[in-house]
């Protein structure tokens, strides 16, 4: 099976993505740790393309995030389910601020090793970038996966029961 999990940060794409990789005993691979250099940088999007573009080929695969953009609909193409967690902005905020709040103990396993997200500027970054994906790629992510041959295999998650749902019984509650 291969499933693609987008949504805006802090929206629990990586709680997700472990949880069905576990259900469904498939490899679970994240984004952020293929962009992102140890500083927390952009790599070159070549770079990310490619290593994407392996993973895709493989015959099982769980992929948390995005990536260039440009690739995403060709990543929608190869998915057997695309889940779309469209969850209410503040509580893309709510989350966040929970999420730099547990920094303070253990850091993400999904960034790159060494990794340090509790700088002020990446901080700044996060909840900048959270309103400007909300208000642009969200509109054009739901306009492509209204697409007629993607419907089929496109699942939203609107709320926060229907994230728990998901979490308890996986694609059962969903497509499958």
């Amino acid at each position: 099976m291969k499933i693609c999990v987008v949504g805006n940060a802090a929206s629990g794409k990586t709680l997700l993505s472990l949880r069905l990789g576990l259900l469904l005993q498939a490899p679970v691979f994240h984004v952020d740790s293929l962009q992102f250099d140890v500083s927390l940088n952009i790599r070159p999007h070549q770079e990310t393309r490619v290593e994407l573009q392996r993973i895709q080929d493989l015959p099982t695969w769980i992929i948390d995030g995005y990536g260039p953009l440009d690739d995403l609909q060709e990543r929608f193409e190869k998915s057997d389910v695309i889940v779309l967690i469209d969850i209410p902005l503040w509580q893309n905020y709510l989350w966040g601020s929970w999420r730099f709040m547990t920094l303070l103990w253990k850091p993400r396993k999904e960034l790159p090793f060494g990794h340090n997200e509790l700088q002020w500027r990446h901080i700044q970054k996060f909840y900048m970038g959270l309103k400007k994906v909300h208000n642009l790629m969200r509109p054009e992510l739901l306009r492509i996966l209204q697409q007629e041959h993607l419907k089929p295999k496109c699942l939203i998650i609107r709320s926060r029961s229907q994230f728990k749902k998901m979490m308890v019984q996986g694609l059962a509650t969903g497509l499958i």
